[in-house]
């Protein structure tokens, strides 16, 4: 009976530490990031910004500093009023990480890829590219 109360006193103490290090999982997209895409600051998603970046918006092809960059997701967010941001999915490739996003705005649904590099301890992103989910993806026909 001692043997069994300790066993259960061992494992309540693995359950309980495991409970706190899960949610501690690193995830590839700062939280901070998801809410600056939520509201649609330009300012905010540009912190997690490399100086020099790869973007595709709406089929447009752009090599941008950290300050044009910025302006161009200003303009999108200007013109496609964000009403909600989820991420769908992360993942790893080789040294870089990379999610896809859900982007509702006033304009539709949007598709957010970002690719992410680690510089001095921060995740940045290199690569931003949005595109407009379109009726077929959403509602596959049979």
């Amino acid at each position: 009976m001692q043997m069994f109360k300790e066993m259960h006193r061992l494992i309540t103490i693995l359950l309980i530490g495991f409970s706190f290090v899960l949610p501690m999982k690193a995830q590839t997209v700062p939280a901070k990031l998801i809410e600056a895409m939520k509201s649609g600051e330009a300012d905010k998603v540009a912190q997690f910004f490399h100086q020099s970046l790869e973007l595709t918006i709406l089929e447009k092809d752009y090599m941008a500093s950290k300050n044009q960059a910025t302006r161009i997701m200003a303009n999108f967010f200007k013109e496609h009023t964000p009403k909600g941001f989820t991420i769908s999915f992360e993942g790893t490739k080789e040294k870089s990480k990379y999610a896809i996003g859900d982007l509702t705005t006033s304009e539709g649904e949007f598709r957010i890829n970002m690719f992410f590099m680690n510089k001095e301890g921060n995740r940045l992103i290199y690569y931003l590219s949005i595109e407009k989910v379109s009726q077929y993806e959403l509602y596959p026909r049979p």
